[in-house]
């Protein structure tokens, strides 16, 4: 995973496929998914890199169950004091106590998906310490906000106080551009969330994706502003 510095409180995990996040929050990190299977030296590295050890991080939160964002859940959840929250919705599916659904794909997003997605290994199951619902963590500072659709119980975190939004993978970030996350279970339903997202959004100053570049600074608004379109940017639609 290389290493990607956007505040002093905020580093990306760029992996492949997707991205993770380590914030800091009181008294210790937070990692917003861990990527894919395999990543725990890498998020290991860079809180050691960062002035932190693993005892640092307290918390995993998942944004949903797919495995490019939960693939090594299992085993930094494993380290001492890490806690493993879930949307209550998408917990067992971590768990491996059923399978997730899998996504509604158009043609374009097929053939996307198979190049993206063809060798992720399954994340093996998770524990999961705290299911979630729509609801403000305070010893976190965090705000979960419900994006169904995506899966069905993806979410985004939002820390109001310093202007940071995880969208999970309800939006992502093309050339610039702000558009509907691809790969959703229900795609009606995913379009509501990110008009709903780009609402709650406010005057956020980094939003960071699950997959694309993270923005910052103006370039925030993008987001209100595609949630906001007569048509929600939909590419691969």
């Amino acid at each position: 995973m290389d290493v990607v510095d956007l505040r002093p409180d905020l580093r990306m995990l760029r992996g492949r496929p997707g991205q993770a996040y380590l914030f800091r929050r009181r008294g210790g990190v937070v990692l917003v998914d861990t990527g894919r299977v395999g990543q725990g030296g890498a998020v290991a590295a860079a809180l050691r890199d960062w002035g932190d050890d693993r005892d640092a991080l307290t918390h995993v939160l998942l944004t949903h169950w797919h495995a490019d964002h939960a693939g090594s859940a299992a085993e930094i959840g494993s380290w001492p004091g890490v806690q493993v929250w879930a949307h209550r919705d998408d917990a067992p599916v971590v768990r491996g106590e059923r399978a997730g659904p899998a996504p509604l794909l158009t043609e374009a997003e097929a053939a996307l998906h198979a190049v993206v997605a063809g060798d992720l290994p399954d994340a093996p199951p998770a524990r999961v310490d705290r299911e979630l619902t729509e609801e403000v963590l305070d010893e976190l500072g965090l705000e979960v906000i419900g994006t169904p659709g995506h899966t069905d119980g993806s979410v985004a975190l939002l820390a109001r106080e310093e202007g940071v939004l995880f969208t999970g993978d309800i939006a992502a970030e093309h050339e610039g551009a702000v558009i509907l996350g691809p790969f959703d279970v229900d795609r009606e339903r995913a379009a509501a969330s990110f008009r709903r997202l780009g609402e709650r959004a406010g005057d956020v100053d980094t939003i960071c994706f699950g997959h694309g570049t993270p923005l910052q600074g103006p370039a925030a608004g993008a987001l209100r502003e595609a949630a906001r379109a007569p048509a929600v940017p939909d590419p691969l639609g």
